[in-house]
């Protein structure tokens, strides 16, 4: 179910990333604050912990709660502290930190950026945590080697990303439509939008404003297509994307359009905007993850239901892979390694986040942890994250890591340009492929 062929991913990210200047110069120590420990009026260690977004406690709660948790549990020992800001800001933020020697203890980076920290040099060695924490190690079952080169485990998974389809069963039924199954082809899902779209119903909720959180469902195609077969030929400095079956696979995603899956208006609406078209019971699918469980929850219940995507006759590559991924990892300083209370406090926080109990905070939020142990589920109540259980069950292979999540910063936004380029009628397939190649090549 693991191990597929993506450990050097690592250094392939690093080439174009590096070439930006983003990190300019020799990572490591520099400033006094670098081996000092930090301590609050009760003398507990203090950990920063560096997130990617403004306002935790709202926008990840799974996260503020299991740090709720941990400072309860160790009162007075040893104490986490959001670093916290808007995507973008916190990007910019850890960059200038990493180069001034104050960044915080633990930070959560993007996949395409944290390899560029760990080649300059400014992350710890976490193969030593996993070493001590054997358990940790066999519960992760390898998503940590997205986050590892050859000889270093420079990040472990923030949680696990499981990515597909959602469908109402309400708007299903009532367009005499059968639910989505593991075996419904490409050509038969044509069949499917077409019935829906007569019932009245857009069957694909979908908007393009901002495309990069909009795409989850694709990455099933690419990999149906061959994406970790050939990811050689699509990282790296001679990365190319002009062949026979990713034209394949974008002509699949325009063929959706042609036959009217979409919102009229997805050019002009963003990715929440569709999201409430789907909660709404006004669209009969959405692409997503299980960030969205609770709130689909709350607003379908029972109605909700999950799916792959389509499996695609023309490909001659495995159709049977489900997606999920590790998500963007959490990396530490590496200036924590110089100084033993502070790396004590470090580790001590992260066998706390990968534990048990985490992971049960984790499920008791509708989303997946990075890790698995017996006897941690979701309750009746929470249908959609057991809908995405459900089709888990079925024991098919998942790639590493996500296709979109395998390449640098400048291809991965003309991935996600070309996609909707060509469902828009912007680009023809080849024309999208082509942009990737000049992304690459630049």
């Amino acid at each position: 179910m693991k191990k597929k062929n993506l450990k050097r991913i690592g250094s392939t990210v690093l080439v174009t990333t590096m070439a930006l200047g983003l990190l300019a110069g020799c990572g490591g120590k520099s400033g006094d604050s670098a081996n000092s420990t930090t301590k609050d009026a009760n003398g507990a260690t203090v950990i920063k912990f560096g997130i990617h977004v403004a306002n935790p406690k709202e926008q990840e709660s799974v996260t503020y709660n299991i740090v709720e948790a941990f400072n309860k549990e160790y009162e007075g020992k040893y104490k986490v502290e959001f670093v916290a800001a808007d995507t973008e800001a916190h990007s910019k933020n850890m960059k200038l930190a990493a180069q001034d020697g104050t960044l915080p203890e633990i930070v959560h980076l993007d996949s395409v950026e944290a390899p560029e920290y760990n080649e300059a040099g400014y992350l710890l060695d976490l193969s030593d945590f996993l070493k001590e924490n054997a358990d940790i190690d066999e519960a992760l079952n390898g998503m940590e080697d997205a986050f590892a080169t050859d000889d270093v485990q420079y990040g472990l998974p923030y949680q696990g990303n499981v990515q597909g389809f959602f469908y109402n069963k309400e708007l299903f039924d009532n367009a005499g439509v059968e639910y989505p199954t593991d075996d419904t082809t490409y050509e038969e899902f044509i069949e499917m939008i077409a019935k829906l779209k007569e019932s009245g119903v857009t069957p694909i909720a979908i908007g393009s404003k901002n495309n990069g959180y909009a795409m989850w469902e694709f990455n099933e195609f690419l990999s149906r297509y061959g994406w970790e077969d050939n990811i050689d030929s699509y990282t790296g400095d001679k990365a190319s994307y002009s062949n026979n079956d990713l034209k394949a696979c974008y002509e699949k995603m325009k063929g959706l359009a042609d036959a009217g899956a979409f919102p009229d208006n997805m050019a002009t609406i963003e990715y929440f905007d569709a999201k409430q078209l789907f909660n709404e019971s006004k669209a009969a699918m959405f692409g997503t993850g299980q960030w969205d469980c609770a709130e689909f929850d709350k607003n379908l219940g029972d109605k909700i239901g999950f799916w792959w995507g389509p499996t695609f006759e023309d490909s001659s590559y495995n159709q049977e892979i489900d997606m999920k991924v590790p998500s963007a990892p959490l990396v530490v300083s590496e200036t924590v390694g110089d100084n033993d209370t502070t790396k004590e406090a470090v580790y001590t926080f992260l066998k706390f986040y990968y534990g048990k109990d985490a992971a049960s905070i984790s499920y008791e939020g509708s989303t997946f942890p990075a890790t698995n142990y017996e006897g941690v589920v979701a309750n009746d109540s929470q249908y959609a994250m057991n809908a995405m259980i459900e089709a888990l069950g079925n024991g098919w292979e998942t790639p590493e890591a996500a296709p979109d999540q395998t390449v640098n910063p400048a291809v991965q936004k003309a991935m996600y340009d070309g996609m909707f380029g060509v469902m828009q009628g912007t680009y023809t397939p080849e024309e999208a492929l082509s942009n990737m190649d000049q992304a690459a090549a630049n």
